[in-house]
């Protein structure tokens, strides 16, 4: 018994494993003969729009349950492959788990492959935007509350004259503010998330070293005075190559999932009946 408590022993077995994955992915597949396709029926789609429901309260909409049904088919394409691989034996909670092995053992193989210096760099010439330097602003404000003034916007335009003539006291004319009056390097999605994206546009458009506004925000109007901003610019490459090799890998992934569900479906089929074909058809907007 000590020889199953051998790691090499582990290791050969999970080898043999990833290699059949690995030829099943580099081999064709063909339609075997006398097999069903995968077919899914109106209950199935009955049963995907209740559960959904019941989690979110609401019924799914046609984009949703195109969704819903694909990620059915997928995992019934998965747990078909599992079972002719003799992965274990079918019903609802099996099927589920042997689609979700299989779709990990196809991920696990395409994490096999290492790219070169020449297809990361290629990689990130193509995809630059995604590991470019968003630009950014630090900025002071002060705020005034439309519940607690009569006229707000004569009482930020007063006050923005006060500060224009370099008049001190005239910060204490604003309101008390629940966040910070002051941010250092903030990007414009964290402006968004906090003010609005309104807010967030006009101030990184202002230019620095002068109060402006007021800028209007989902709280009330604030007067801005921008101190600093830096424009979005490319990293070396060196300095972000953890992240293109990650993005590169997750790319990779989607890639080999997408292919190995198309070749599964060449092999399966998928049928669907003509009430299910109806329930995915988008409905007509309910009159008001």
């Amino acid at each position: 018994m000590n020889l199953l408590k051998e790691p090499l022993l582990h290791f050969a077995v999970a080898g043999v494993a990833l290699f059949s994955i690995y030829a099943s992915l580099n081999e064709s597949l063909p339609a075997a003969e006398g097999i069903e396709p995968v077919s899914i029926g109106a209950g199935e789609v009955q049963w995907l729009r209740e559960t959904y429901a019941n989690q979110w309260l609401r019924p799914p909409d046609t984009v949703e349950l195109q969704g819903l049904v694909t990620d059915l088919v997928n995992e019934e394409l998965l747990a078909r492959e599992a079972q002719a691989m003799g992965l274990g034996e079918s019903d609802t909670i099996i099927r589920r788990r042997l689609a979700q092995k299989l779709k990990f053992l196809v991920e696990d193989t395409s994490r096999l492959a290492e790219p070169t210096d020449a297809e990361l760099h290629q990689y990130f010439d193509k995809n630059i935007a995604r590991f470019e330097t968003g630009a950014t602003v630090s900025f002071t404000h002060i705020f005034f509350n439309p519940q607690d003034r009569a006229d707000t916007a004569h009482d930020a335009a007063v006050a923005l004259a006060g500060l224009q003539k370099v008049d001190l006291n005239a910060q204490a004319a604003g309101d008390r503010f629940l966040l910070d009056s002051e941010f250092r390097e903030a990007d414009e999605q964290t402006v968004s998330s906090m003010f609005g994206e309104e807010f967030a546009k006009a101030v990184f458009g202002l230019q620095p070293g002068q109060w402006r506004g007021p800028l209007k925000s989902g709280y009330g109007l604030h007067l801005v005075f921008v101190s600093a901003r830096t424009a979005a610019g490319r990293p070396q490459f060196d300095t972000v190559r953890d992240t293109v090799v990650e993005e590169w890998r997750r790319e990779q992934e989607e890639k080999t999932n997408r292919e190995f569900l198309a070749r599964l479906h060449e092999k399966y089929g998928v049928a669907f009946d003509d009430g299910v074909k109806a329930l995915l058809e988008p409905q007509p907007a309910a009159a008001r």
